[in-house]
């Protein structure tokens, strides 16, 4: 930037005459005090070449190269209809390089180049100082503009002390739009970079509040002026996060139409390329550094452990820039010891701890987002991004993903959500309202979702593991709107809807998304809840109007099984078998005469076959079987491929048919079929009472009729090798009695007091010989604490039954104290 000679200063040979200079150049010389006028009033370090910001960010050689081209091509036409740009995109990505790169190669004798480059941790913030940061520098390019702030100076020598917007008229609006400076020459080009840190240091809800509104009004001063001034030769670029109050003024009508967006992508195609062409230079430049440290023979680092690098940073600027900073860290100077700690650090198959944080500067910027949550609605983004942090580790299918779904589920209205959102642009990718039934809410990176999940590295700001029993309750919330007291399947449209879609079909679709993806949480998160919360809600459910009701065609097995009995895993089987929540029998046990006929039955079908090893379906099919056979239940497919397949409408649709229900009897019949022919099928009783509760089971066989004994798991892993095969899974509904006694093994009343007494008899003596002995058995050695426990009572029976019947001998004439003493 030019050296300050700045014009129009007092005439220092006024009528003189009568003498020679030679050899001299002459030059304006500008009073100091004008300078200071404007210095006192400026942001240091705010220009592309201080010091105060060297080295500065820019494009690596080689990087962005289109996105910087882009924006060449826009400031060399001369036939460009708007002089306002808004550079977009989240953090870390790389805007401020983009920014710094472009004022490098359009800096020159030619062209005039102001830029500000906003740092809430350098002082760089303040609204006020923005135009007159910008003029100073202007000043010090232009004669012709330096000239216009000396006369401001003298004619108002507090213009710089007004409000923003009288600062940017008597600064930018008379002087160039009234007065035309600047006219007929090459654009001049201002930028401004980080708009969204144009705000106080010390962030409270009120001072935020009014960075905001600063924010909105610079881009309201620039795009009017723009929009009613466009002759002018100024060229605006402005860069920043996509925050929810800029995305919302730079979409007003009023502003739109001013300006052009450009959005620079995290993870695009060229970002990848682009950041790989980066670390490659960065490991080069590391390996010349340390010659001594890194053989010349050998490759480094191999290319395995290169592509673990670049596969974690996708793209993103900043991780990349982090990790190269920690390498080649010259405190530590050992690169190949520092590369091993970042390869442990990033792999997750990867167990073993280091000391400190490699990506502490990349923690440092999410914590710094994180914390612009304001207070009041933190307890909302917790549950959200509690929400899509679980659906997204699982793999749910994209519609569970959509922020209308999540909202429904759990139960926040559309403004409350975006309110709880609005700080959260810079990590995460955010739909508009209109989009949001269409559009997944995505996290723009997986570094900050790792920075999530571990509470060392987030300290635990969001508390992602503490929403799941939230979540789950949330889930159990919504199956229960769907049951229907005294109907024999859930109706999926009594599910309520905080936030609706106007049209009806939209509405219907939106209630099957709820309903599945509720259905799916309700198993899938089973075994992060907490299991007191757990149990106490699965035995408020009535089970027997569960089944049946969720004909969700395309979907395999084993989410089927999830569904509903998901909880029942190994790491709660065991708690819920204890409780009476769950029971094993056998499918032969089971008493065909206490099927409830007021209930529907359930089965589930997938057909197929193995070849080479590869299981490959063909058909699936859902039945229920129902008291009124005529009754018709609306199904719903969320798979567009299978929807296909089945005729049930174009590829891309969300498809309902009537799956009407077979007579019950029919169900029966096959009922007694699978008892004689697969007796020994397991079959899990579920629910807290024997009125609420129903059976489940699953069984394979070929399609010629012959079952396969063992699990669907089993079968799929045997040698059927291009043998047809096909699985099932029933939900039956029972009456209490629901285990056949054979008759033989009738049991009397008689006989079970005979077996009480008994039992009280023999803890009635252990009970005499701890007295009399100190012997007693060792209940400790127990490993079931429900074993223990039910130990315990018993051998507590047999001390409260000798303490009475001591009580009794005592004060019974029957019964006389023999004197030990006198006898021996």
């Amino acid at each position: 930037m030019a050296s300050p000679s700045i014009g129009d200063g007092p005439q220092y040979f006024n009528n003189a005459h009568n003498f020679i200079i030679q050899n001299s150049t002459f030059g304006n010389v500008v009073p100091s005090p004008v300078f200071k006028w404007l210095g006192k009033r400026v942001m240091p370090g705010a220009e592309f070449d201080s010091s105060e910001r060297d080295p500065p960010p820019r494009c690596h050689p080689g990087t962005r190269l289109s996105i910087v081209q882009w924006i060449r091509d826009w400031i060399q036409n001369l036939n460009r209809l708007k002089n306002l740009l808004w550079l977009q995109g989240p953090a870390g990505v790389g805007k401020s390089a983009i920014i710094q790169t472009l004022a490098e190669s359009e800096s020159g004798p030619n062209r005039v180049v102001a830029t500000l480059f906003f740092s809430v941790l350098n002082g760089r913030n303040s609204p006020n100082q923005v135009f007159t940061t910008l003029a100073y520098q202007l000043a010090v390019q232009d004669p012709s503009y330096r000239a216009y702030v000396v006369e401001l100076m003298l004619r108002d020598p507090r213009a710089l002390d007004k409000a923003m917007g009288e600062q940017f008229r008597k600064l930018f609006i008379e002087p160039f739009a009234q007065r035309g400076i600047g006219g007929g020459s090459m654009p001049w080009l201002i930028l401004l970079d980080g708009l969204d840190e144009c705000r106080p240091l010390d962030i409270i809800s009120q001072a935020e509040s009014n960075s905001e509104r600063a924010q909105c009004e610079i881009i309201r001063l620039i795009s009017t002026f723009v929009s009613e001034y466009p002759s002018v030769p100024l060229l605006w670029i402005i860069s920043s996060r996509p925050e929810s109050h800029l995305r919302a003024f730079f979409s007003r009508s009023d502003i739109c139409a001013s300006h052009l967006e450009k959005k620079v992508p995290i993870n695009s195609n060229e970002a990848c390329r682009d950041v790989e062409r980066y670390l490659r230079s960065e490991f080069e430049n590391i390996r010349q550094q340390y010659p001594y440290h890194i053989p010349s023979a050998s490759p480094w680092p191999r290319e395995g452990h290169f592509s673990m690098i670049t596969r974690s940073a996708l793209g993103h600027f900043v991780f990349a820039a982090t990790v190269a900073k920690f390498i080649k860290d010259p405190d530590i100077g050992d690169p190949i010891a520092q590369l091993d700690r970042i390869l442990i650090f990033i792999d997750p198959q990867n167990m073993r701890s280091i000391e400190g944080n490699p990506l502490a500067a990349l923690d440092a910027l999410y914590t710094s987002i994180l914390q612009q949550i304001n207070p009041a609605t933190l307890p909302l983004t917790k549950r959200l991004l509690g929400y899509f942090f679980s659906v997204d580790i699982a793999g749910f299918r994209k519609y569970c993903s959509l922020l209308t779904v999540a909202c429904n589920i759990l139960n926040i209205e559309q403004n409350r959500a975006y309110s709880a959102l609005q700080k959260l642009y810079a990590v995460l990718d955010i739909p508009r309202p209109a989009d949001a039934g269409k559009q997944r809410l995505k996290f723009l990176h997986k570094s900050f979702t790792d920075y999530l999940l571990d509470e060392g590295r987030s300290h635990n700001l969001l508390g992602i593991a503490d929403t799941r029993d939230g979540l789950w309750l949330c889930s159990t919330r919504v199956l229960e709107q769907a049951v229907v007291p005294h109907e024999p399947t859930p109706n999926i449209y009594n599910i309520s809807l905080c936030w609706c879609p106007l049209e009806k079909s939209a509405q219907v679709h939106l209630q099957w998304k709820v309903y599945a993806t509720a259905a799916r949480l309700f198993g899938e998160l089973a075994d992060a809840v907490e299991k007191k919360v757990l149990f106490d809600k699965i035995q408020s459910i009535d089970f027997s109007t569960i089944i049946g009701g969720h004909l969700i065609l395309g979907m395999n097995l084993n989410i089927y099984i999830n569904f509903f009995f998901g909880f029942v895993r190994p790491s709660v089987a065991g708690y819920s078998t204890s409780h009476g929540l769950t029971r094993s029998i056998n499918l032969g046990d089971v008493d065909i005469r206490h099927i409830r006929n007021d209930r529907s039955a359930y089965r589930h079908t997938d057909c197929g076959c193995l070849s080479d090893g590869n299981q490959r379906w063909v058909l699936s099919d859902s039945n229920f079987y129902h008291p009124d056979a005529a009754y018709g239940l609306p199904t719903y497919c969320f798979d567009p491929d299978f929807a296909r397949r089945m005729g049930m409408g174009s590829q891309n649709s969300f498809s309902e048919v009537i799956k009407k229900g077979r007579p019950l009897s029919a169900f029966l019949g096959q009922f007694q079929l699978l008892q004689e022919q697969y007796p020994w099928a397991p079959v899990t009783i579920i629910g807290a009472s024997p009125s609420t509760s129903c059976i489940f089971f699953q069984c394979s066989r070929t399609l010629d009729g012959k079952f396969v004994e063992g699990s669907v798991h089993s079968a799929l892993e045997s040698e059927l090798d291009g043998t047809k095969i096909g699985h099932s899974i029933f939900g039956i509904v029972c009456h209490a009695a629901t285990i056949r006694v054979p008759p033989n093994a009738t049991i009397t009343t008689t006989a079970l007091a005979h077996y009480a007494f008994d039992a009280v008899l023999l803890s009635t003596v252990l009970a005499g010989v701890r007295r009399s002995s100190g012997f007693s058995p060792d209940v400790s050695t127990l490993s079931d604490s429900t074993f223990r426990s039910a130990a315990e009572k018993f051998l507590g029976v047999g001390e409260s039954v000798f303490d009475m019947l001591q009580a009794t001998a005592v004060n019974s004439s029957y019964f006389t104290k023999e004197d030990k003493q006198h006898k021996s």
